[in-house]
């Protein structure tokens, strides 16, 4: 091997498996897996790594001693939150205000049923919420100061209660940080072993609830992904790895441990994020415009949108449909629908898929790791569309026969049909679910879905890629190169991002005050990206402006030029915006006319460009050989009901360029794409599966 040769390399770690991807200095891409390991991600990310190093053919401290960059996404914060299993977190606030979090919004969710608008699980009870006597005025004059004395007897309550982290979310605190870090000051000096979350440093915007969830849960979090980042850090040192790990943020970005440790709650769906900015790079690659994004892996379904290839940044996030919050990040819908989804039947005897998983312990029936309830994958070996001898490339062999029994058991014979039509019964009902959350991010947003492509990726999708883009009204399908792995892969395409918002309320006059805002957060994080290593020419920064009508409870985010000397005027353009993009976002007539548009808060995001790896594509020969079958299979086909001989390819063997029309099916190491009937697979220059339908049906 050539020792000049540099790796980079992308590990996202899900729910059931540990997914790495490496680029090299020539363009190679390598890729592999392994089971997660909820107790210990370490153990489950090496084994990951060891298969990886395998595939290059070298030794794992070789690969890592030469790798220039290393990007890990994990599901360590989403997981936290919603299994609600975190730090003992106390709280402080202001004097009148400790009933904040127990009352929230009012409304808990949006369903109809009173029975079902439940109290919000408490992080923080009450005993554990001490409150300050301090106060500012709405403009951040200080009205009551804040004493040592009452700071200290706050934090003293809170420490006797054995807490693990404190949250100081004060009431004004976004306009005078002054008195939060006092008691921060206090805390980190005679308590330094207790984790501090501070709201004018995470989120030093009005609106007292979100800003508050957003710290408690940034504390509930930290110390977990703390002793995360920690174990990752010295494990892969321990290995020979010589650079620093960056750690995905949902907002789509990369940061460092350090960072990362600071501000753990950022790190939420951070392996979801980096799919979506992986099928960005694709997209761009390819020159396709408007793009969903589907990723199935073990434990779910996510989808997501690109307008062009922008991704949809939701604000004020919600989290476990419970916690409203000040966060930002790609916008991510999730359902309970992957290869480890349980299948069962509802009160009507219906058959349901999810939200319950069997996870990466113990699995699917047919893994033969102890489950015993039928699940996507078990439907999918008992259709045949799964070669029990090829599966993660022959590592591991599928066990049909209990699989069989379980869909027998618990779904077949209440139905009164067979194993098979059980199973078929699964993988409609799966299928449904997962179009149903692709009509919901176009249809229902405004978008027609036969104007995108879907780029679909995880190690499950590639069997029902093309049922579900049919259902939705998608007629192309890409399933890239690296399908199983592709959210690793896509962590390597995203660059060090920081983002900071600040409240800044203007309608209009004079913009001075505003325009230091966004001079103040710009130079902070431009020099966060240059402490990282960034030269300013690597760096590229936007702002923006949070708009809304007057009287409205939602704003939306506007450019504003980024300039020095930023004017009354230049404000005026950016209000002059919104009336076109309220419409854009929620149709045409739907301004408010000569309601007053008013400015709430400014953002600066800063962008260190990163200078990825790129796979090196395939020469396309004028006409290709056509690929030549491996065999053939019989498959219940699930949709049909009936049953077929299919040929099955290799669809690593097929040639750049190659075409196979359906029905087929291709198994690939970490994956298997079936082409269903009325469509037709085109092999692309850089190794993507692109499926076309051809008729209609």
């Amino acid at each position: 091997m050539n020792s000049a040769v540099e790796y980079q390399i992308g590990c996202d770690i899900g729910g059931t498996f540990t997914d790495v991807t490496a680029v090299d200095s020539n363009g190679t891409v390598y890729s592999d897996k392994s089971d997660t390991t909820p107790g210990d991600l370490s153990i489950g990310l090496l084994a990951a790594l060891r298969n990886l190093a395998g595939r290059i053919g070298a030794d794992l401290t070789d690969v890592l001693s030469r790798t220039t960059r290393f990007v890990n996404g994990t599901t360590v914060v989403t997981n936290s939150v919603a299994e609600l299993r975190g730090a003992k977190v106390g709280l402080i606030t202001t004097k009148g205000f400790g009933d904040n979090l127990l009352i929230a919004r009012s409304a808990r969710n949006a369903n109809r049923d009173h029975h079902k608008q439940l109290n919000l699980p408490q992080i923080v009870p009450r005993e554990r919420v001490a409150e300050v006597n301090e106060r500012l005025d709405r403009k951040g004059k200080t009205i009551v100061p804040l004493s040592d004395e009452d700071a200290r007897r706050a934090i003293g309550e809170l420490v006797d209660q054995g807490v693990e982290a404190i949250a100081v979310s004060l009431l004004w605190s976004f306009l005078d940080p002054g008195h939060e870090e006092r008691i921060a000051a206090l805390i980190e000096a005679e308590h330094p072993e207790i984790f501090v979350s501070v709201s004018s440093r995470l989120h030093p915007v009005i609106r007292e609830y979100e800003r508050t969830m957003t710290t408690v849960l940034n504390a509930f979090t930290g110390l977990r992904v703390a002793e995360y980042t920690g174990r990752i850090e010295r494990e892969l040192a321990e290995r020979g790895l010589r650079v620093p790990v960056a750690f995905m943020q949902g907002f789509g970005g990369t940061l460092s441990a350090e960072e990362a440790r600071d501000k753990p709650i950022t790190l939420i769906d951070s392996g979801p994020a980096g799919g979506v900015i992986g099928a960005q790079a694709l997209a761009r690659r390819m020159g396709i415009k408007n793009v969903v994004t589907a990723d199935m892996g073990g434990t779910s379904f996510d989808v997501s949108v690109l307008q062009g290839t922008k991704p949809a940044i939701t604000e004020r996030v919600m989290l476990r449909d419970q916690f409203l919050t000040a966060l930002s990040k790609i916008d991510v819908l999730p359902i309970g629908a992957g290869g480890g989804s349980i299948a069962w039947l509802d009160a009507r005897g219906v058959p349901q898929v999810g939200p319950h998983s069997a996870g990466a312990e113990p699995g699917p029936v047919c893994y033969g790791k102890g489950g015993s309830l039928p699940t996507v994958t078990d439907a999918s070996a008992v259709l045949g569309l799964l070669d029990p001898q090829a599966f993660l490339g022959g590592r591991r062999e599928l066990s049909v026969v209990p699989a069989r029994e379980a869909i027998e058991r618990e779904v077949a014979k209440p139905l009164g049909v067979d194993a098979a039509r059980g199973a078929a019964a699964i993988y409609r009902m799966v299928t449904a679910n997962m179009s149903n959350a692709v009509r919901t991010v176009t249809v229902e947003k405004g978008h027609d879905p036969r104007e995108f492509t879907m780029v679909s990726y995880g190690g499950a999708l590639g069997i029902f890629a093309a049922d579900i883009a049919r259902t939705a009204g998608i007629r192309r399908v890409v399933i890239p190169a690296d399908a199983a792995v592709f959210s690793a892969y896509g962590l390597l395409n995203s660059d060090d991002v920081r983002t900071q918002a600040r409240s800044a309320a203007w309608i209009g006059g004079d913009a001075s005050a505003i325009a230091e805002s966004l001079r103040q957060l710009d130079a902070q994080l431009v020099g966060t990206l240059k402490d990282a290593g960034y030269d300013e020419s690597d760096i590229e920064v936007a702002w923006q402006g949070e708009f809304k009508y007057l009287g409205q409870q939602w704003e939306l985010s506007v450019p504003i030029e980024r300039k020095q000397d930023l004017s009354e005027a230049d404000l005026v353009a950016a209000q002059q915006k919104f009336p076109e993009m309220y419409e854009a976002e929620y149709g045409k007539g739907t301004a408010w006319g000569d309601s007053p548009v008013i400015l709430m808060s400014v953002r600066v995001t800063a962008t260190g460009k990163v200078a990825a790896l790129a796979p090196t594509p395939a020469p396309l020969r004028d006409n290709p050989p056509a690929p030549r079958p491996t065999g053939r299979r019989r498959v219940f086909l699930p949709l049909s009901g009936d049953e077929a001989d299919l040929e099955v390819y290799d669809a690593v063997a097929a040639p750049a360029g190659s075409e196979i029309t359906g029905p087929a099916v291709l198994e690939h190491p970490l994956t298997t794409i079936q082409v269903p009937r009325g469509w037709r697979l085109r092999v692309d220059e850089w190794g993507n599966y692109v499926l076309t339908e051809i008729e209609e049906n």
